[in-house]
């Protein structure tokens, strides 16, 4: 199984969980409580769905277009299925909570990790060993700040398909994660040695590089005028989550891995 599958079904599943926390806050009786449990059986079976799809022959436009295709044909159903159960029953029940929250995050999740692969280079699109991209300090280099940097990325979306926050600066902070994987991934493809000097100088230019974007992709931001509405709403994420705290905690792992390297001209 590839990383983005891997992915795909992690981040699905989160989804389904998040919607069902959310459906569980709500009171629901008599004939309603008997629908949320038909629309409820739908979302699982959609995830259960989404799991069994394969990736053929390396083809992920396909592979999301099957699962994006899935999703939209569940809303049909659900939706049909609501329909009749209010002829069958005289209410007018909608797809609630189905529809709004779960199908929606689904799809802009879904979209947004299209997007992801699309804007990825071979080295990690056409990973086999997926021990290799990890948080482990023993992956390489390029492979652990890589994950480190998706991480972030993937948990933004994850935020912002199930609580619909606005995109504002996080988009621009996607681009330049795309422009320093780029970089690195051609570092990575002409030299690995962690210990090489040369090597060593450049990934401590490319993090520094990195460092500053992001720093004035957050000053332009804090200068506009809607600031106060949009930076909190945006990118004030519990714990480790903002992309400024990845950059610091990239800058002194780099520094603990290569002090303890045996340098080579």
């Amino acid at each position: 199984m590839c990383i983005f599958k891997d992915i795909t079904n992690v981040y699905c599943q989160k989804i389904l969980d998040a919607y069902q926390t959310q459906v569980d806050e709500k009171t629901y009786t008599g004939k309603e409580a008997e629908l949320i449990v038909k629309r409820n059986n739908f979302a699982r079976d959609l995830i259960k769905t989404i799991k069994e799809t394969e990736v053929t022959d390396d083809d992920y436009a396909a592979y999301f277009e099957k699962i994006l295709a899935a999703i939209d044909a569940t809303l049909k159903k659900v939706s049909k299925a609501v329909a009749e159960f209010n002829k069958e029953n005289k209410t007018a029940f909608t797809t609630d909570l189905y529809e709004t929250c779960f199908n929606f995050g689904l799809n802009s999740f879904i979209n947004a990790l299209s997007n992801l692969v699309q804007s990825s280079p071979p080295l990690i699109v056409n990973i086999k060993d997926k021990s290799l991209f990890s948080n482990k300090k023993d992956s390489p280099w390029f492979y652990y700040s890589a994950f480190i940097l998706y991480e972030y990325i993937l948990e933004r979306e994850f935020d912002i398909a199930t609580q619909k926050m606005t995109r504002d600066i996080f988009d621009a902070k996607k681009n330049i994660i795309f422009e320093h994987i780029k970089e690195t991934a051609e570092l990575y493809s002409h030299s690995n040695n962690e210990g090489d000097t040369h090597y060593q100088s450049v990934v401590k230019i490319l993090l520094e590089g990195l460092k500053s974007k992001e720093k004035e992709v957050q000053k332009r931001e804090n200068s506009g005028y809607f600031y106060c509405a949009f930076y909190k709403a945006s990118e004030m994420i519990k714990g480790p989550n903002q992309l400024g705290e990845k950059i610091s905690h990239l800058l002194e792992e780099f520094e603990k891995r290569t002090s303890g390297k045996k340098l080579t001209a």
